[in-house]
Protein backbone atom coordinates (compact mmCIF):
# COMPACT_ATOMS: atom_id res chain seq x y z
CA UNK A 1 0.00 0.00 0.00
CA UNK A 2 2.54 2.65 1.04
CA UNK A 3 2.70 5.39 3.65
CA UNK A 4 0.02 6.88 5.87
CA UNK A 5 0.34 10.34 7.42
CA UNK A 6 -1.99 11.24 10.30
CA UNK A 7 -2.19 14.82 11.58
CA UNK A 8 -3.04 14.50 15.27
CA UNK A 9 -3.30 18.27 15.74
CA UNK A 10 -0.61 18.64 18.41
CA UNK A 11 2.68 17.14 19.53
CA UNK A 12 0.97 15.64 22.59
CA UNK A 13 -1.76 14.17 20.40
CA UNK A 14 0.79 12.68 18.00
CA UNK A 15 2.70 11.10 20.87
CA UNK A 16 -0.48 9.64 22.37
CA UNK A 17 -1.68 8.36 18.99
CA UNK A 18 1.69 6.80 18.11
CA UNK A 19 1.77 5.00 21.48
CA UNK A 20 -1.82 3.79 21.04
CA UNK A 21 -1.07 2.43 17.57
CA UNK A 22 2.08 0.63 18.73
CA UNK A 23 0.04 -1.14 21.44
CA UNK A 24 -2.89 -2.07 19.17
CA UNK A 25 -2.79 -5.84 18.47
CA UNK A 26 -4.56 -5.60 15.09
CA UNK A 27 -2.06 -3.00 13.88
CA UNK A 28 0.82 -5.22 15.00
CA UNK A 29 -0.69 -8.32 13.33
CA UNK A 30 -1.08 -6.39 10.07
CA UNK A 31 2.64 -5.56 10.13
CA UNK A 32 2.13 -1.79 10.25
CA UNK A 33 5.28 0.11 11.23
CA UNK A 34 4.68 3.24 13.30
CA UNK A 35 7.46 5.80 13.31
CA UNK A 36 8.01 7.89 16.43
CA UNK A 37 5.90 11.05 16.27
CA UNK A 38 7.68 13.94 14.62
CA UNK A 39 10.60 11.94 13.21
CA UNK A 40 9.33 11.35 9.67
CA UNK A 41 9.61 13.82 6.85
CA UNK A 42 6.21 14.53 5.42
CA UNK A 43 5.96 14.92 1.67
CA UNK A 44 4.85 18.31 0.35
CA UNK A 45 1.11 18.61 0.83
CA UNK A 46 0.87 15.95 3.54
CA UNK A 47 -1.12 16.83 6.65
CA UNK A 48 0.89 19.15 8.85
CA UNK A 49 3.71 19.49 6.33
CA UNK A 50 5.32 22.75 5.40
CA UNK A 51 7.10 22.42 2.06
CA UNK A 52 7.99 18.80 2.80
CA UNK A 53 9.32 19.37 6.31
CA UNK A 54 8.55 16.92 9.12
CA UNK A 55 6.19 17.94 11.88
CA UNK A 56 5.71 16.92 15.49
CA UNK A 57 1.92 16.80 15.01
CA UNK A 58 2.09 14.02 12.40
CA UNK A 59 2.27 10.27 12.95
CA UNK A 60 3.74 8.29 10.05
CA UNK A 61 3.01 4.64 9.31
CA UNK A 62 4.36 2.29 6.69
CA UNK A 63 1.79 -0.27 5.59
CA UNK A 64 1.81 -3.22 3.26
CA UNK A 65 -1.57 -3.88 1.73
CA UNK A 66 -5.19 -2.99 2.29
CA UNK A 67 -5.44 -5.03 5.50
CA UNK A 68 -2.72 -2.87 7.06
CA UNK A 69 -4.45 0.34 6.02
CA UNK A 70 -7.81 -0.87 7.33
CA UNK A 71 -6.30 -2.01 10.64
CA UNK A 72 -4.52 1.32 11.04
CA UNK A 73 -7.57 3.44 10.21
CA UNK A 74 -9.85 1.44 12.54
CA UNK A 75 -7.30 1.90 15.35
CA UNK A 76 -7.07 5.66 14.69
CA UNK A 77 -10.87 5.93 14.77
CA UNK A 78 -10.95 4.00 18.07
CA UNK A 79 -8.26 6.30 19.54
CA UNK A 80 -10.20 9.40 18.56
CA UNK A 81 -13.67 8.26 19.68
CA UNK A 82 -13.42 9.14 23.41
CA UNK A 83 -11.52 12.38 22.79
CA UNK A 84 -13.06 15.78 22.16
CA UNK A 85 -10.69 16.53 19.30
CA UNK A 86 -11.39 17.37 15.69
CA UNK A 87 -11.06 14.41 13.34
CA UNK A 88 -7.45 13.91 12.30
CA UNK A 89 -6.60 14.45 8.66
CA UNK A 90 -5.25 11.27 7.10
CA UNK A 91 -3.28 10.99 3.87
CA UNK A 92 -2.61 7.56 2.37
CA UNK A 93 0.05 7.46 -0.33
CA UNK A 94 -0.16 4.15 -2.15
CA UNK A 95 2.79 2.52 -3.90
CA UNK A 96 1.33 3.41 -7.31
CA UNK A 97 1.17 7.10 -6.34
CA UNK A 98 -2.59 7.18 -5.66
CA UNK A 99 -3.40 9.55 -2.80
CA UNK A 100 -6.42 9.26 -0.50
CA UNK A 101 -6.96 12.17 1.86
CA UNK A 102 -9.64 13.23 4.32
CA UNK A 103 -10.85 12.45 7.80
CA UNK A 104 -10.07 8.97 9.08
CA UNK A 105 -13.73 8.04 8.66
CA UNK A 106 -13.83 9.25 5.03
CA UNK A 107 -10.65 7.41 4.06
CA UNK A 108 -11.82 4.28 5.89
CA UNK A 109 -15.09 4.30 3.91
CA UNK A 110 -13.17 4.69 0.64
CA UNK A 111 -10.75 1.84 1.41
CA UNK A 112 -13.60 -0.45 2.50
CA UNK A 113 -15.66 0.36 -0.61
CA UNK A 114 -12.64 -0.30 -2.83
CA UNK A 115 -12.11 -3.67 -1.12
CA UNK A 116 -15.76 -4.61 -1.65
CA UNK A 117 -15.53 -3.69 -5.35
CA UNK A 118 -12.38 -5.79 -5.74
CA UNK A 119 -14.06 -8.78 -4.06
CA UNK A 120 -17.10 -8.62 -6.33
CA UNK A 121 -15.00 -8.29 -9.49
CA UNK A 122 -12.96 -11.45 -8.79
Amino acid sequence: MGEVWIDAGSAAGAGALAGWLRRDPSVARAGVEIEPAGTGTAPAGAPGSAAGMGTVETVTAVVDGAVGVLSLLVAVAAWRRPRATPPPVVRVIENDGTVLEGTVEDVLRTVRARGEREQTST
